[in-house]
């Protein structure tokens, strides 16, 4: 019989979706508010730390607001991360802004304090620092928020991918000031879609979610004085993430035991996986392995091989230089990301991935390793 096919990370569910949707049926709250959408703001708020959330049709939305509250405009320059996916940096576009890619630190593959910092002592004119926190790993927030204090840059977070690390034992929340999540389908927990702007300002959250709901302002008319758009998190989805969030410590505890087999079981063989430092804690939400250095093995023939065997792997994130979109744009330095690239494979993470699931792509993997 044939092997049924392993997926990357593909959505779990916590048993108890269907009471939720069947409540929100009940109660005839098929709208764009209602009372799931402020409880699942409140438990994003518990979950990571933050004092304000502001729930969003997708991350990519919540960027675009988080940016437009930064007052990001045309011509200005927004530091990115070079290894992250397009999405993170699409709405610098949207803005008119001028992205402006950093490499990654060799070891947790996040976004280089010190090339940006180089980089402001000598440039002026940086509206903005847009950091992706990669693969659950926090990057180095201590330097990075210090760096924006000192020549008066803010920072907006991307944590798409880390809804749950923690820095100094601490939930994120606690030590910047804000960011956006993402609880697309293939996240720890999931919305369908949806993703949310989270802050540890109120006027932030105010203005986000005044944009966010089409610039209306308050009163008994439809009064507009800025452009809106329609990037509210619906009361239906919303229900799914209570539903979903209420499992987070579960889930990150089976995220780390998946990376903690895959470490144990491939480490002899050469490769290499993402290190936790600067006292930050991974959620790890998708294990991802670096393959020797001098080995002759190239991703695309080994996502190829382990597509025959109906398992799932992806090559890390394409560096943003080597995007055709972007290679106008200026990258500081970008040797460590092409690197990490030529070399990284994203492995099979779901929380519902089962341990015989494991070890047979493991078994797989090994296989395709040793031939090579």
């Amino acid at each position: 019989m044939k092997q049924e096919r392993i997926y990357l990370s593909p959505p779990h569910q916590s048993g108890d979706e269907i009471k939720a949707f069947q409540k929100v049926l009940d109660t005839n709250w098929l709208a764009p508010v209602g009372p799931d959408l402020e409880r699942f703001e409140e438990e994003i708020c518990q979950v990571t730390g933050f004092k304000y959330a502001v729930a969003t049709a997708s991350g990519t939305a919540a960027l675009h607001l988080g940016l437009m509250t930064l007052g990001v405009a045309k011509g200005d320059r927004v530091l990115s991360s070079n290894l992250t996916f397009a999405g993170a940096v699409n709405p610098i576009i949207y803005q008119g802004g001028v992205p402006v890619f950093v490499d990654a630190e060799s070891d947790s593959w996040n976004m280089d304090t010190r090339l940006v910092e180089e980089y402001l002592s000598e440039s002026n004119g940086v509206k903005a620092m847009v950091p992706t926190h990669l693969y659950g790993m926090p990057a180095d927030v201590f330097k990075l928020e210090k760096l924006g204090q000192k020549y008066q840059i803010p920072l907006l977070h991307d944590l798409a991918e880390c809804l749950a690390g923690k820095v100094n034992g601490e939930k994120i929340g606690k030590h910047i000031s804000r960011g956006i999540l993402s609880f697309n389908g293939n996240k720890l927990i999931t919305t369908s879609g949806g993703g949310a702007f989270v802050t540890n300002n109120k006027e932030e959250a105010e203005q986000a979610l005044y944009l966010a709901t089409q610039a209306k302002s308050n009163g008994i008319g439809y009064h507009h004085e800025a452009i809106g758009y329609n990037y509210r998190m619906s009361n239906v989805l919303a229900a799914l993430g209570v539903a979903q969030i209420k499992t987070l410590s579960d889930r990150v505890e089976k995220k780390q035991q998946i990376f903690e087999t895959y470490q144990s079981e491939l480490s002899s063989l050469g490769c290499e996986f993402q290190q936790e430092t600067n006292g930050v804690t991974s959620d790890r939400w998708l294990t991802c392995v670096l393959f020797d250095q001098d080995s002759n093995l190239e991703i695309a023939s080994i996502v190829q091989q382990m597509d025959s065997f109906n398992i799932e792997v992806r090559p890390l994130w394409k560096p943003m230089h080597l995007q055709p979109i972007f290679q106008n744009e200026k990258v500081i330095r970008g040797e460590i990301s092409d690197n990490l690239f030529q070399r990284g494979l994203c492995l099979p993470s779901g929380c519902g991935l089962t341990h015989n699931q494991q070890a047979y792509a493991i078994e797989k993997l090994k296989g395709v390793i040793n031939q090579s």
